[in-house]
């Protein structure tokens, strides 16, 4: 139960960011992202590869195989949340869908995909 709260307080903050950015509000969060070069791509990059390695770790490393890949249920969570907002931009006019923002969240996942395979076990002792 306590590897969830983690997981969970990550999808909220994500959830209230994107609930900002659908407003339209201009917050200090984003204001440091845009003095930050390539900082909207980082940002995608870091938040959803975090939201995913909590994921991951609040579904104690389980996966299910796709092809020959053993993919974390964790990930593919936070990969389907992350292309559902990613296409969700199209409902706002001060909202543009870029495939740049989805790469970057693509590549966290990734990211985090590789730490929780490297490091299952100690990841696991901890909870």
């Amino acid at each position: 139960m306590k590897q969830t709260i983690p997981a969970l307080f990550g999808f909220i903050f994500i959830a209230w960011l994107i609930t900002q950015a659908n407003k339209g509000s201009n917050n200090v969060l984003f204001t440091m992202v845009g003095f930050i070069p390539f900082g909207d791509k980082l940002g995608h990059l870091l938040l959803f590869g975090i939201l995913s390695l909590l994921t991951i770790i609040a579904f104690k490393c389980r996966s299910v195989k796709i092809s020959n890949y053993q993919v974390p249920i964790g990930a593919l969570l936070v990969l389907f949340f992350a292309m559902l907002e990613e296409l969700s931009q199209l409902l706002f006019i001060n909202r543009t869908v870029d495939l740049l923002d989805a790469l970057a969240n693509i590549i966290g996942i990734s990211i985090s995909i590789f730490i929780s395979s490297k490091y299952k076990t100690t990841l696991m002792k901890t909870y």
